[in-house]
């Protein structure tokens, strides 16, 4: 597809300067097949038209055949390290090598890319009552993060204190 611009520009071309076609072309140095397109359509090319045209594109058999087994590997990535984790790379070459795949690596990278958006943890914050123990006393955290906040300086012994803790037990209590 051409920048909106350039669509502009055709039909300003065609419409205002009345250039032919192949006049056309051969100034903006792209297909005549290109301008007659654009000649003929009404509206702009744009993201969400270019997403509805390529929407129905799958991939070839040759990928759909390996993409449960791309799904197998990730799902088993789940369960070990980071590092230890199949990369897109490390995934192509393994089809390739051990199950004689012939498709692209760029294919590989799409599904397997695709595959982990859709497998992506999420994080869900813990919203029940617990406890902090800070000094010696066991403080109620309900339903809120209490943050902690740790100061010190160098020749000071650190403390700790909550955020949430009234003002005048914070000063009655010391470390």
């Amino acid at each position: 597809m051409i920048a909106v611009a350039q669509f502009h520009l055709i039909k300003f071309l065609a419409e205002r300067e009345g250039l032919s076609q192949r006049e056309i072309a051969r100034k903006l140095q792209i297909s005549r097949n290109t301008v007659a397109k654009y000649l003929q359509g009404d509206t702009a090319p744009t993201a969400a038209k270019r997403r509805q045209v390529y929407a129905h594109r799958r991939y070839s058999a040759e990928v759909e055949h390996v993409i449960p087994l791309i799904d197998q590997w990730l799902k088993e990535d789940q369960q070990v390290w980071k590092k230890q984790r199949h990369t897109a790379a490390r995934i192509y070459r393994r089809l390739r090598d051990e199950y004689g795949f012939t498709g692209s690596e760029s294919n590989i990278r799409k599904v397997v890319a695709q595959r982990r958006a859709q497998q992506q943890e999420v994080f869900i914050p813990n919203w029940d009552s617990s406890f902090n123990l800070i000094g010696a006393r066991q403080m109620s955290r309900l339903a809120v993060r209490s943050p902690v906040c740790i100061f010190s300086a160098c020749n000071c012994r650190p403390v700790a204190r909550s955020l949430f803790e009234p003002t005048a037990a914070r000063n009655r209590s010391r470390f």
